[in-house]
């Protein structure tokens, strides 16, 4: 198994009485080397920041991608919605993909993170199912690359919603990722997401909650906490992936970097300076 460490936790907001300026903070490049480890680029992954990056407005993403370091990226998710009902709102969805898979085929990177984003009360399940197969079919045929997509859970309440689009699209370049931490707020249980979603599962974001119980919204009570604070069984989980899937990636999704990087060592998942 090989481990990333997400690098939105570089990207600072500083908020004044005129606009919002970002800051960059570049911690998790030094970390990465400090452990052996990759990165996940996620300064992206907010659209703004995006089209701010193609402007060559913001140049804190070559900072990483240019870095030396093993990387593979986050795509942009913020309302996007390949099974739209409304086509502006799909074809906006292509655009970003496709400017971020560009981006990807540029610098080589092997795998491109995006969000599923099937919101329960606006989507019938069968409407999404067949919304995104018809997507990603179309995405791939037009799209030349190695880089592979790994659809990620956020809001879905089970892996079936996602094993079934892998399914039918039947592209090696469309895997899973399973987010943990996401699959602790659903309403089925983190190891069931994993048995089921093992034969597509390419990619893994990890971290730690406290469960629905923590907060009135999942929301709230997605805390992104380090991999020893929470109810999720993280220990039982990798165990599992080494055993049975050992070729995956895992990318640490939390602010608590040094006390999960040091966790994993513990624990014997990860020998500090090989990333092994």
């Amino acid at each position: 198994m090989r481990y990333f460490i997400s690098t939105i936790t570089d990207v600072v907001y500083e908020e004044d009485e005129n606009h919002i300026e970002l800051g960059y903070k570049q911690i998790t490049a030094p970390l990465a080397r400090k452990y052996g480890v990759g990165l996940e680029l996620a300064d992206l992954c907010i659209a703004g920041n995006l089209a701010a990056y193609e402007r060559g407005e913001f140049p804190f993403f070559d900072l990483n991608v240019k870095s030396g370091l093993p990387c593979i990226m986050h795509a942009p998710y913020n309302e996007l919605y390949p099974h739209a009902i409304e086509p502006e709102v799909m074809r906006v969805a292509e655009r970003q993909y496709a400017s971020a898979y560009g981006i990807c085929t540029r610098f080589g990177l092997e795998k491109m993170v995006v969000h599923a984003n099937f919101v329960s009360a606006l989507y019938h399940p069968l409407w999404f199912v067949n919304r995104q197969v018809e997507f990603w079919k179309r995405f791939l045929n037009k799209h030349e690359g190695d880089t592979v997509i790994c659809i990620e859970n956020v809001m879905e309440s089970e892996p079936a919603l996602l094993t079934d689009i892998v399914t039918r699209v039947d592209d090696a370049r469309l895997r899973l990722c399973l987010d943990i931490g996401h699959a602790n707020l659903s309403k089925t249980a983190p190891e069931i997401w994993l048995e089921q979603e093992m034969p597509y599962l390419s990619h893994l974001h990890i971290h730690n909650n406290k469960g629905t119980a923590a907060a009135e919204f999942p929301a709230a009570a997605d805390t992104h906490s380090a991999l020893d604070d929470g109810v999720i069984d993280v220990e039982g989980i990798l165990k599992t992936l080494r055993e049975r899937k050992d070729d995956v990636t895992l990318t640490l999704e939390s602010a608590a970097i040094e006390r999960s990087m040091d966790w994993l060592a513990v624990k014997g998942f990860l020998n500090a300076g090989n990333g092994e």
